[in-house]
C-alpha cells in the first residue's frame, strides 16, 4: 500500500464536511465533495490508518511499561545508594573512633616509655647510691650507725621517686 497523503485527506474530509453542513451548496457540489471523499477515502486506506492507531498505541503502551520499568529501578538503585552511604557513614565514623582510640593508646605508650626510661635511670642511680653505702661499711671497717645508712637510702629513694614524678606519701 502506497503512503498514506494526511495533508490531502484532511484538506478532503474538511470540504466533505462543509458539504454535509451546508443546506444551501447545491446537490451536485455536496455530492461531488462526498464522492471525492470516498474517493480518497477507502477502506484500504481507512484499515491503514487503523494499523497505524493500532501499532502506535501498542508502541505507546511499550514506551510506558519501559518507563515503568526503568522507574523501579531507579527506584531500586536510590534505596541501594542510601544504604551503601549509610554503611559508608558508619564505617567512616568506626574508623574515626579506632583512629582516636589508637591515638589515645599511642599516647599512653609513648608516656608510659617515658615513664619506664626515668625510673631506669632512678633506678641505676639509687643503685649507685646503695652501692656506695655498701662501700662505705665495707672498707674501712668502721662503724656506720644504721640510722645514717637508712636516711642515706631514703635520701636517694626519695631523689629517684621525685626524678620519675612519683609522689611519696607524706609530702
Amino acid at each position: 500500500m502506497s503512503k498514506i497523503d494526511y495533508q490531502k485527506l484532511r484538506e478532503i474530509a474538511e470540504k466533505t464536511k462543509i458539504a454535509g453542513e451546508a443546506p444551501v451548496m447545491p446537490f451536485d457540489q455536496r455530492i461531488n465533495a462526498l464522492n471525492d471523499f470516498m474517493k480518497h477515502f477507502s477502506p484500504d486506506i481507512a484499515l491503514a490508518l487503523l494499523d497505524e492507531r493500532e501499532r502506535n498505541q501498542q508502541y505507546i503502551k511499550r514506551r510506558d511499561q519501559e518507563n515503568e520499568d526503568i522507574a523501579l529501578t531507579v527506584g531500586k538503585l536510590r534505596v541501594e545508594l542510601e544504604a551503601v552511604q549509610k554503611t559508608s557513614a558508619a564505617r567512616i565514623e568506626a574508623i574515626d573512633r579506632t583512629h582516636k582510640m589508637f591515638q589515645r593508646e599511642k599516647d599512653r605508650a609513648d608516656a608510659a616509655e617515658k615513664c619506664i626510661a626515668e625510673l631506669s635511670a632512678s633506678h641505676s642511680k639509687l643503685r649507685d647510691t646503695m652501692a656506695g653505702i655498701h662501700n662505705t661499711i665495707r672498707m674501712d671497717g668502721g662503724y656506720t650507725p644504721l640510722a645514717a645508712i637508712l636516711n642515706a637510702a631514703k635520701r636517694a629513694y626519695e631523689e629517684s621517686a621525685s626524678a620519675a614524678g612519683i609522689r611519696i606519701k607524706g609530702e
